[in-house]
C-alpha cells in the first residue's frame, strides 16, 4: 500500500469536535481533502459556520457541548442520521485558561475539567458504542498537551486536565481493543492558533520563547492534522495507547547553539584528551 492510498478516507466518516477555528479546521479540512465525510461540532456557531462553509455537503455542522451527555449523543448520533455511520472519532475541544494557583477558582477548575476530561470521556464512550454497532472497528484521537509534561505558572487547571485525559486514553485503548477499536492522544507543543492581531503581553511571551525552541517557530495547524490523518489511517494499524508529542523537540531540550564543550576535566582519562 503506498503511502498516498493509505492516507485516503473515502467512505470514511469522521467526528471533528472543537471545530470551528485553529487546530480543529485545519482538521476538517484534512479529512474532506483526504475523500472523507465529517461532521463537524463545536459551542461556536459562527466559526463553525466559517469551518464548513468551503466544503459542502461533505461536512455536516452541529452546534452541542460535549461536557453534556446530551451534547455528545447528539454529535455520534448526527454522524449515524447523516453519513450512516462512525469511523473515526477526533477530540480536538478543550479549553485553556490560565491562572495563578493561590487565584484559581473552583467553578473555572471545575468547567475546565469538564470539558476536557469529561468531554473526552463521553465523545470517546458515545463513538465507540456507535463503532462497535457498527462492526467496522474504528480510529479514536484525543488530545493532551506538553503542558501535562511540565510544570508551569498558571496551568494547574489545564495542564493536570490535560495529563488526566492521557491516563484516560489508556485506558480506553485497552477496553476498546477486542472491538478493533485503536485509542491514541496527540500533544502538541506551541502550535499558531493565537489570536491575531496578538495582545501585546502575549505578542511579548511568544517573542521570549520562540528563539529557544529546538526548531526556533511554532507549529503550524496542519502538521497537527497531517498527524491526526496517519492515527486514523491504515498506515497506523498497530499504533494503539500511544501519547505522541508534535512539537518540535521542545520536550526533549531546547535550541542548539550548534558547539558542544566540555569543560570537565575528570573524565579526560575516559576520553583521552590533553589539555594545555
Amino acid at each position: 500500500m503506498s503511502g498516498d492510498a493509505s492516507l485516503r478516507f473515502a467512505g470514511k466518516v469522521a467526528i471533528v469536535t472543537g471545530a470551528a477555528r485553529g487546530v480543529g479546521r485545519e482538521i476538517v479540512r484534512a479529512f474532506v481533502d483526504a475523500g472523507a465525510q465529517v461532521v463537524a461540532a463545536d459551542r461556536d456557531s459562527d466559526g463553525l459556520t466559517e469551518t464548513c462553509r468551503p466544503h459542502g455537503t461533505r461536512v455536516n455542522a452541529i452546534v452541542a457541548d460535549i461536557s453534556t451527555t446530551d451534547g455528545a449523543t447528539a454529535i455520534v448520533a448526527r454522524a449515524t442520521e447523516a453519513f450512516g455511520r462512525v469511523d473515526i472519532c477526533v477530540n480536538n475541544a478543550a479549553v485553556a485558561p490560565h491562572a495563578a494557583l493561590l487565584d484559581e477558582r473552583v467553578e473555572v477548575w471545575d468547567r475546565v475539567y469538564a470539558v476536557n476530561c469529561r468531554g473526552t470521556f463521553l465523545m470517546t464512550q458515545a463513538a465507540a458504542r456507535a463503532m462497535i454497532a457498527g462492526g467496522r472497528g474504528g480510529r479514536i484521537v484525543n488530545f493532551s498537551s506538553g503542558a501535562a509534561q511540565r510544570g508551569a505558572a498558571g496551568g494547574a487547571a489545564y495542564a493536570s486536565s490535560r495529563a488526566a485525559s492521557e491516563s484516560f486514553s489508556r485506558v480506553a485503548a485497552v477496553e476498546l481493543a477486542p472491538h478493533d477499536i485503536l485509542v491514541n492522544t496527540i500533544s502538541p507543543g506551541l502550535i499558531d492558533t493565537q489570536p491575531k492581531p496578538l495582545p501585546p503581553a502575549m505578542a511579548e511571551r511568544l517573542a521570549a520563547r520562540i528563539p529557544n525552541l529546538p526548531l526556533a517557530r511554532a507549529g503550524r495547524p496542519e502538521e497537527v492534522a497531517a498527524l491526526v490523518l496517519f492515527l486514523a489511517s491504515d498506515a497506523a494499524s498497530y499504533i494503539s495507547g500511544a501519547v505522541i508529542n508534535i512539537d518540535g523537540a521542545s520536550s526533549a531540550g531546547g535550541r542548539f547553539s550548534g558547539v558542544v564543550v566540555d569543560d570537565d576535566v575528570r573524565y579526560d582519562w575516559v576520553t583521552g584528551r590533553t589539555r594545555r
